[in-house]
């Protein structure tokens, strides 16, 4: 009988032990924006429970477009968001607390696809984005811009979303051109169409991705940000370590069998393993919403992010033991 009291008690103390560490754990609905191969660590990092593993319940929501994705995280419904910078930037302007604290990316991965005949993006005269104010639309504006010509004058911008509906747009005629990134980028050359602009080959300094929160919240939540940095840290890491693994996850979000496809993601993608958010990879939005509105051009770029959070990880040697461990350069 004794026997039996000591493991009936012991069962009622592991109980106790796992609700007590389930309600520590936080809560985090984290946004994300678009069906595109950068965001493969952010999807690894859910698979491989990596979030639990550093002390969060981590939700992924999707919502379309950075501007979209920015709503959610200013209201409270989403505390973090994975995003391109330039609403951070351009909200800074509206009283918008918004800042970025990590970033996955480290140049333009942007091409502009055109349907089979075209030569040239001076032939184009439509051209499928996700929406209006998501990285997408920022890239192709620019890299039409950069080739002299006018967006939404010589060349109309039209929503299709995701790529393979821009894909698809291309292929029936509804657009001359799409704008795509890895891997969606194998899968257009496999299907005939031109490379007009490639923004890969420029080499300028940018990332389409980055963590962000309110001011607020990374004030008021610091051990949980900390977690989820730790988390997605790691999962760099695991995504680079664990090929197989990664492949499988690629392929559920993206919704692609082609594994030749699925590798272009590993080719074309450098992911860093210490994010932290400089300036140099959102400068170029900087200058580019600077021409609309000069006052973002005079502030101190220290206001956009918060990069103590990496820079404790880093000091600490988390991220220096988790590439040993990874046997990562």
């Amino acid at each position: 009988m004794a026997i039996v009291h000591r493991i009936l008690w012991l069962s009622v103390f592991a109980l106790a032990l796992l609700q007590t560490t389930s309600a520590a754990a936080a809560n985090i609905n984290v946004v994300w924006t678009s069906e595109v191969g950068n965001f493969a660590p952010l999807w690894v990092t859910k698979e491989a429970k990596l979030f639990e593993k550093h002390g969060n319940n981590v939700q992924l929501i999707f919502i379309q477009g950075a501007t979209s994705a920015a709503a959610a995280v200013i209201s409270g419904d989403a505390p973090i968001g994975m995003f391109s910078p330039q609403v951070v930037i351009e909200g800074s302007q509206r009283g918008l607390d918004l800042a970025m604290f990590g970033r996955i990316g480290n140049t333009i991965e942007n091409r502009i696809f055109g349907k089979k005949g075209l030569k040239s993006i001076k032939e184009v005269k439509s051209l499928a984005v996700s929406r209006f104010g998501s990285n997408a639309d920022f890239i192709a504006r620019y890299l039409l811009q950069r080739e002299g010509l006018r967006p939404d004058t010589d060349v109309a911008l039209l929503q299709f979303g995701n790529q393979a509906n821009r894909i698809a747009a291309v292929q029936t005629n509804n657009a001359d051109a799409c704008i795509l990134t890895p891997p969606m980028t194998l899968q257009a050359r496999k299907l005939g169409m031109q490379v007009l602009v490639d923004g890969a080959k420029l080499g300028i300094p940018y990332s389409s991705l980055f963590f962000v929160a309110r001011r607020a919240y990374l004030a008021k939540n610091r051990t949980d940000v900390i977690n989820y940095t730790k988390a997605m840290i790691e999962g760099v890491h695991y995504y680079k370590a664990n090929h197989e693994f990664s492949l499988r996850v690629l392929s559920k979000y993206l919704k692609v069998q082609d594994r030749e496809v699925l590798e272009e993601n590993f080719r074309e993608y450098d992911f860093p393993l210490k994010p932290y958010a400089h300036k140099e990879y959102f400068e170029l939005p900087i200058q580019e919403a600077g021409k609309r509105d000069p006052r973002i051009l005079k502030e101190n770029p220290d206001r956009y992010v918060d990069m103590s959070f990496v820079k404790e990880l880093d000091d600490s040697g988390f991220i220096d033991k988790l590439t040993k461990e990874y046997k990562l350069k």
